[in-house]
């Protein structure tokens, strides 16, 4: 596996010093060569502006013109995609790229791994530009741990096996357990970048010794402290963001992503977005962002052109890496907080990033295809484990098809037949020690189906009932969530993820409980004691603005299952935050 691994610290935000006209992509002329390209999320909306920048341009490459057309998924997601060759089955609709730019090189890797290596044309991968891997922390609480004239590292983070953040003095008691944020390895580069990190600093560098019992004890300790895995750093910041203003107490302790998102949120766009940038709040807690003293990985951004795009699209290709290439498109990604190719940063941009060591990082090694194959797989065992109260409506509704205005299937398939496959899928999908439980909800109140216990021993019992399931009555969804909030706040286990994963087809039709009531129950004042509900607007009848609501009071994730043939995959992402 061929990694472009360099380093550097992050240019500035500054407005572009050449005003460009820019003609939108449909104004090219219609035989221009149609581009289409998949971007990691972090700098998807950047690449479409430079997109934007190339169509207006009037560029051409042998006599031909090409029309770029930019799209934005998580690397993970898009690796999935692309080994199982499902790109008709997208949520987003995202018509399948002939380029994809992912956040590092090492999911080619793990394409190599399932021995998909072929899908990327030959001699690709030359990097775009670069941003280290950081642990970021609003400045009080790596202040409290001795930041900036102690080195911190993954040792450090450690904190809950000597009582949490009052281990550091008893003005931080307040501030609970240490809670982390982390993206799931398996979806997103900053959670990959970070469980090579981690073990890494188990091991010392030596992958030989992946699954010795030091190891595995070292990183359980710092999974232990994970708030939930996410597929995308940006809902841990957008929180973080708008809460900052608001509470005293920072609702999460740290979070592991690019340098680049840090610096990014530190001047006004938590979500990556560059129009955020025209007028920054000035933070009470600016992030901080500190690279591991055990060491950390450089993401490279690598250019691929795929292997099944037609010659005048590899051509095409070519010549849009090459425009990404020139000065005023490196500039303006330096603007936004990469560094460039070379690894050279501007003081500016370290003091904007709260960035201590702006030298050269120190660079760990790169695992091996197999050794990361291996880490991933112990990962599995050291992740910190789920404690899910699954909450389904069961309402009249749900014998509906799935969208009343569609005569064609799926769309004409009833919601409960649909549903049933999904969940008996993730059901599969559990690990046997994860816990999980089944709640139904029609009329009036809910109805524990199965309490909460071992998947391996619940398994089976959930999956017949589901089977069983049969749609009647109405939606008494707010006293449901409601009630399931405050028993799994009872039984909160602080070893666990507790979480609620919820599935609403409607609107409440019951009453009992207002919505000011439910939402005044889900206390989420922090990330350590907090049961996060996980919504999913199942068909378009779904009171999206209220699953959102929850999703938001509760600081978890809201998905919508606005297709059915995403009904799988919906879950699959909601799951993945365990």
């Amino acid at each position: 596996m061929v990694l472009a691994l360099v380093s550097g610290a992050v240019m500035g935000v500054i407005v572009l010093v050449s005003v460009l006209i820019l003609v939108p992509a449909t104004d090219r002329p219609a035989n221009c060569v149609r581009l289409v390209t998949s971007s990691s999320t972090e700098k998807g909306d950047l690449i479409k502006e430079l997109a934007d920048r190339y169509n207006a341009a009037g560029r051409t490459f042998g006599g031909r013109c090409a029309r770029i057309e930019s799209f934005k998924k998580t690397s993970g997601a898009t690796m999935d995609l692309l080994a199982a060759g499902k790109w008709t089955d997208t949520e987003e609709g995202q018509p399948e790229p002939q380029v994809w730019m992912p956040s590092s090189a090492l999911w080619l890797g793990l394409l190599e791994q399932r021995g998909k290596s072929g899908l990327i044309g030959a001699g690709q991968g030359t990097s775009l530009t670069v941003s280290p891997m950081v642990i970021a922390m609003p400045n009080v609480m790596a202040e409290a741990l001795g930041w900036p004239h102690k080195d911190i590292g993954w040792s450090d983070l450690n904190l809950n096996s000597r009582g949490g953040w009052a281990a550091t003095g008893r003005q931080n008691e307040r501030w609970g357990r240490f809670t982390l944020g982390k993206d799931n390895p398996l979806r997103s580069t900053s959670g990959l970048a970070a469980t090579i990190a981690t073990y890494h600093a188990a091991t010392k560098g030596n992958y030989n010794n992946i699954d010795t019992a030091d190891a595995v004890a070292f990183v359980r300790g710092v999974e232990a402290s994970v708030a939930y895995y996410s597929d995308d750093s940006v809902p841990f910041l957008k929180t973080l963001y708008d809460e900052d203003q608001k509470t005293d107490t920072p609702y999460i302790s740290a979070m592991v992503m690019q340098e680049q998102m840090a610096y990014l949120y530190n001047n006004g766009a938590p979500t990556g977005d560059p129009k955020q940038l025209v007028s920054p709040v000035k933070l009470n807690r600016p992030l901080v962002s500190i690279q591991p003293k055990e060491g950390t990985l450089i993401m490279d951004h690598p250019f691929y052109t795929l292997a099944s795009a037609a010659a005048d699209q590899k051509d095409a290709a070519r010549d849009f890496y090459e425009f990404m290439l020139e000065k005023p498109q490196q500039d303006r990604f330096q603007e936004l907080g990469f560094r460039d190719r070379s690894g050279t940063a501007s003081d500016k941009v370290l003091a904007g990033a709260n960035a201590k060591n702006g030298g050269v990082p120190n660079r760990i090694e790169v695992p091996s295809t197999a050794d990361l194959d291996r880490m991933l797989k112990a990962w599995e065992y050291t992740q910190r484990r789920g404690r899910i109260l699954l909450v389904l409506d069961t309402s009249g509704s749900m014998s509906s098809p799935f969208d009343k205005n569609r005569k064609d299937p799926p769309f004409s398939t009833k919601r409960m037949d649909l549903l049933k496959p999904a969940v008996q899928k993730q059901l599969n999908l559990l690990h046997d020690d994860d816990e999980v439980g089944l709640w139904t909800f029609a009329t009036s109140s809910s109805i524990e189906q199965v309490p909460i216990g071992k998947a391996k021993d619940v398994r089976g019992r959930i999956s017949s009932i589901v089977d069983g399931l049969k749609p009647d009555q109405d939606t008494a969804l707010y006293k449901t969530v409601f009630d399931a909030s405050k028993k799994m706040q009872a039984e909160f286990d602080q070893d666990r993820i507790n979480a609620i994963v919820l599935l609403s087809d409607g609107v409440d039709t019951e009453g009992g409980v207002t919505k000011e009531e439910l939402l005044n129950q889900i206390d989420a004042s922090r990330l350590d004691n907090t049961v996060r509900i996980f919504t999913i607007a199942y068909s378009p009848d779904a009171d999206k603005g209220v699953l959102t609501e929850i999703a938001d009071k509760s600081k978890a994730r809201t998905y919508d299952a606005g297709n059915p043939v995403n009904v799988d995959r919906m879950f699959v992402y909601a799951f993945s935050n365990f």
